[in-house]
């Protein structure tokens, strides 16, 4: 082992005392929770009323990607530029002011559509109705978790994150004994709780955030510029993991087919905790430190050689082990979800690694216009890739798109990261 890596290695693990580790742990017992009451999920509901509510949370994400128009990333970049300012709560106040606006429009705009719209699943659109509106609870949770980022309480960020599985993992595996309507019942009831006690934990930023002047006006034009371009970006990149699923319900029609592939998505897409975890923790430094090149690159460069190593160790063992995997997380009637699997699991080593980091690390550097670039790429291959390969190879076809367009936008993202470090 080198010297440069010993030096890396240990200075990642001062990292991780320092909060990274708590950040690391709690998402991993919140994926093991979540994938657990999935298991029970998947075992309560029958296959068809599964794949109506994975349609459920399919459309749920569509419209959730449109939350807030993005202020949720723009009252995380500037509160952290301006943390221990004046107008720091500012900045929050107008993003939770707005952000429940705006959603608020949006719940009423879809519900109120949605009894003219023509569903591939059509018995999912009373559930969508009742479901939509969990966006506005999950909004302000969001905006108040951000809060805690920006001021590197970690370990309260990772408490709260704890309680809000382990409540969503209770409400929804009981609720599941009463059907689909039981799962979202008690997705209400887990929010609700987790929204009181965040309040409860967080009563003085709360009196800061209720005290807060309004922003000035002209602040406001470079918190939306920021917002709309990281929101459009974050839109097209999670669109890539709901496309595949959208696709299959459009062009196979079959709830079957639909619950098979999407347990095969479950665990590349939590893996996503590993990169996130991450970036929770850097990111505020990186945003303070954009202007220093070469702490910038020193570090940058530690968090994607750790990155890698953990994810190749990660994901090699879930291809090995794919039909254990399956067997234990959905049951025998899922092992059809194996190829699939694979697939993703790989396609997430590559997305993991590269793509996300690189594209967090370029939202820090408030490099959004390369972001954008990243992201329109990404969906339009995955929308022409997907159509292509689902007619010719039926769901696995999906698999095999996202692996395509997850390897080219990765290294254009990896390399707009490393044109930027060496022109900051």
């Amino acid at each position: 082992m080198t010297g440069k890596l010993k030096a890396g290695i240990k200075d990642f693990w001062n990292q991780l005392q320092s909060g990274m580790l708590q950040m690391l742990t709690a998402n991993v017992l919140n994926k093991v929770v979540a994938m657990v009451s999935n298991m029970v999920i998947t075992r309560v509901l029958t296959k068809p009323e599964y794949g109506i509510w994975s349609y459920v949370l399919n459309i749920y994400s569509y419209v959730g990607l449109l939350t807030g128009l993005g202020l949720l990333s723009g009252a995380f970049q500037f509160g952290a530029e301006n943390r221990g300012k004046e107008e720091e709560f500012q900045y929050y106040r107008f993003c939770l002011k707005t952000g429940v606006w705006i959603d608020t429009l949006l719940v009423v705009v879809f519900v109120l559509g949605s009894f003219f719209f023509q569903f591939p699943l059509p018995q999912a659109a009373p559930y969508l109705r009742t479901y939509i509106p969990i966006l506005l609870l999950e909004y302000v949770l969001n905006l108040l978790l951000t809060i805690l980022r920006c001021e590197n309480r970690v370990k309260e960020y990772a408490h709260v994150l704890n309680v809000n599985t382990m409540l969503l993992a209770i409400g929804t595996c009981f609720g599941a004994l009463y059907g689909v309507i039981g799962v979202i019942i008690g997705k209400y009831v887990a929010f609700v709780i987790s929204l009181f006690q965040l309040t409860l934990r967080i009563r003085p930023e709360i009196g800061k955030l209720r005290y807060a002047k309004n922003l000035q006006w002209k602040k406001t034009g470079a918190l939306w510029h920021y917002s709309l371009l990281t929101g459009v970006s974050s839109t097209l990149n999670t669109v890539l993991y709901l496309l595949d699923v959208s696709m299959i319900a459009a062009i196979i029609r079959s709830a079957s087919e639909l619950a098979t592939y999407k347990v095969a998505t479950l665990i590349p897409t939590a893996l996503t905790f590993i990169p996130n975890s991450l970036v929770v923790c850097i990111l505020p430094d990186i945003i303070t430190n954009r202007d220093n090149v070469v702490w910038l690159r020193r570090h940058i460069k530690k968090c994607f050689l750790i990155l890698g190593v953990i994810n190749a160790v990660v994901c090699t063992i879930l291809i090995i082990l794919a039909p254990l995997v399956i067997l234990i997380l959905s049951g025998e009637d899922y092992l059809a979800a194996v190829p699939a699997f694979r697939i993703l699991t790989f396609g997430y080593f590559v997305t993991g690694t590269f793509r996300m980091l690189s594209t967090n690390i370029l939202a820090g550097l408030r490099k959004v216009n390369l972001n954008l670039i990243v992201s329109i790429s990404s969906i339009l291959a995955d929308i022409i890739l997907n159509y292509i390969f689902i007619q010719r190879f039926q769901a696995i076809g999906a698999a095999y798109a996202t692996l395509s367009v997850e390897i080219i936008t990765a290294i254009l993202a990896f390399f707009f990261l490393q044109r930027s470090l060496s022109r900051t």
